[in-house]
């Protein structure tokens, strides 16, 4: 009995293990291959990170030496999160510049599986510009742009990159901090190409969400430093609702000749509702359905008056009605095609497809 206990034991914690095993490659800042010396050392100095533009991100470490040290350096002052080391970056300046930070995951992430996605900020005390905002951008190759301004779509596909996606974080306090790291963190759902992460500020200048700090400084040449640490992608579980599949609700059915919904389905709905408010990025199609009895244009009126149902019930809970979209088909999609009680019963349903939204 105790040996089963201990087995048991020891596959919750693997499992817990697995579940929490951070897959970026030295995204503590933690392993290098020298002590840094000057700036714009990034991928001189530490392993298995790169700067992916012409843009001179900067790597800082306590063995560093003088503009490159911890905790004092060229830009302020701030020990590390976790260990000995840091990434430093412009992430708003003059032109359009930029800094990136490039990592790669030890594999690559399997699509339709929940991840999050978590890096901690401090703003440099010389920053004129705090950001509001924070995205990572995933991708399937390493990039290498010979620019050194904002990673935008048109650019990034300007350098043979195919596949990618942003991800939006969410802060977990003000990224005006120039004291305390500030966390943000986002779960998202993986397409499945994704092996290299960017941090760093996609925007230009005018779209960058941003609060100008009080200074004396010409606006036009206001600079955004922050330091990054502890950078971690880590599995969450495997997401209920695969993205482009059609699937239904098992207690969202319907009445003959009804498009009321029940306590039941109501409850059903929340728990999509639930799944959306994490993935800002998902949206939701509505596909009405009835049974092959009834006229045409009345069961195509009926099949439209299920899906508005539960449409409008996910925007009284607080969904965006840009996120929805519904249709009814009538009984022009069966589910089952048989002429029987129980088929016509499976027949009257809705139908959800869950897509993305297009990247910015």
């Amino acid at each position: 009995m105790v040996r089963k206990i201990t087995t048991i034991i020891l596959f919750l914690l693997i499992l817990g293990q697995l579940h929490s095993q951070n897959l970026v490659i030295n995204g503590g800042f933690e392993e290098y291959k020298s002590c840094p010396e000057t700036l714009s050392n990034l991928a001189d100095d530490s392993e298995h990170l790169t700067a992916p533009t012409t843009g001179t991100t900067d790597y800082f470490n306590t063995c560093g030496i003088g503009d490159v040290a911890i905790p004092k350096n060229f830009k302020g002052e701030q020990k590390a999160l976790e260990g000995e080391a840091y990434a430093g970056l412009h992430m708003y300046a003059p032109n359009d510049y930029r800094e990136y930070v490039q990592m790669e995951l030890k594999q690559s992430l399997k699509g339709g599986r929940v991840y999050q996605v978590t890096l901690n900020m401090s703003m440099a005390e010389s920053s004129e510009v705090a950001m509001q905002e924070m995205y990572v951008l995933f991708t399937d190759i390493p990039v290498h742009a010979d620019v050194n301004k904002n990673l935008s779509p048109p650019r990034l596909e300007r350098f043979d990159v195919k596949k990618y996606t942003f991800v939006k974080l969410s802060p977990q306090g003000p990224l005006y901090d120039n004291d305390q790291w500030v966390k943000v963190q986002m779960e998202f759902v993986a397409k499945g190409f994704e092996k290299y992460m960017l941090l760093g500020n996609f925007k230009n200048n005018k779209n960058t969400r941003k609060i100008s700090l009080e200074t004396e400084e010409n606006e036009t040449q206001r600079k955004s430093y922050y330091y990054i640490d502890d950078v971690q992608v880590s599995y969450l579980r495997d997401t209920e609702y695969e993205l482009n599949k059609p699937f239904v609700l098992d207690q969202l059915s319907f009445k003959f000749n009804d498009f009321e919904l029940s306590e039941e389905a109501k409850k059903d709905i929340r728990k999509v509702y639930s799944h959306l408010k994490k993935n800002p990025k998902l949206k939701l199609i509505i596909n009405g359905h009835t049974d092959n009895l009834g006229a045409v244009s009345y069961n195509k009126y009926l099949s439209s008056r299920r899906a508005w149902s539960v449409a409008k019930y996910l925007e009284k809970l607080g969904l965006n009605k840009t996120r929805l979209a519904w249709e009814g088909h009538g009984d022009t999609k069966p589910k089952v095609r048989a002429d029987s009680d129980a088929a016509r019963e499976q027949n009257r349903r809705v139908e959800f497809v869950m897509t993305e939204f297009d990247d910015e």
